[in-house]
Parts: structure tokens; C-alpha cells; sequence
């Protein structure tokens, strides 16, 4: 599961999930094949295991793969069937990561604004 880009500005667990699903897409992890365990992808993408919980989450939601308590998750039978993206909870996340972004910049500017009046 090469390919995680650490420039990517979404969230951790949005970069995970879209990266399983791109190998899922691509026919590189296969209907049946079975995931790492939550700490080994942690481990890997050097991320906490409720990061990977929450990408877990989302590849569930989206068709992506199925998890049997005490085995693990699996690239599910019906992947194919799957939407190409994950689920819309994806993109309002990544909306309002780069709205959180947006306003902290704009907090920012607004500060050395200030800054500048008060030094007038």
C-alpha cells in the first residue's frame, strides 16, 4: 500500500481511505483479500489506530470492504459494485477541513492586520 503522499492537505484518515480504495479499484487488493490489522497500518502510515478506525469507517460505508469482529476487514465481494469515491461524509469532511484551513488563514491575516494598525 505504497503511495501515501504526506503534502496531501487532507486529513490522515481521508488520504488512507482513498489509498485503500485506489488499491482496491486497481485490482491490487482483490474481493476476499484481507487488510492489515489496525495496528499494522498505524504502524505503516505512522498514525494513530482511531485515524485508521476512521478510514476503516468510511471504506465500510462506501462498499469497499466488510470487518468480522476478532478477523478483521476484508476487500469486499461486492467492491466492484462499489461508488469510485467514498462516501459523501468524505467530502463534507474534506469541505470543512478546507474551510478550517481558509479560516485560520484568514485569522491570521486579520491579526498581523491589527498588529500593523496598532503599530500606526
Amino acid at each position: 500500500m505504497d503511495g501515501y503522499d504526506l503534502s496531501d492537505p487532507r486529513p490522515a484518515y481521508l488520504r488512507i481511505a482513498a489509498l485503500v480504495r485506489d488499491q482496491i479499484q486497481l485490482g491490487d487488493l482483490k474481493p476476499g483479500d484481507q487488510l492489515p490489522s489496525m495496528r499494522a497500518l498505524a504502524e505503516q502510515y505512522e498514525v494513530g489506530v482511531e485515524t485508521i478506525k476512521r478510514s476503516l469507517e468510511l471504506l465500510r460505508a462506501g462498499g469497499f470492504i466488510v470487518s468480522r469482529q476478532g478477523k478483521g476487514s476484508f476487500v469486499s465481494e461486492r467492491a466492484d459494485d462499489a461508488p469510485a469515491s467514498l462516501p459523501p461524509s468524505a467530502d463534507i469532511a474534506d469541505q470543512v477541513e478546507a474551510l478550517r484551513a481558509e479560516l485560520a488563514s484568514v485569522k491570521e491575516r486579520l491579526a498581523r492586520l491589527e498588529a500593523q494598525l496598532g503599530e500606526s
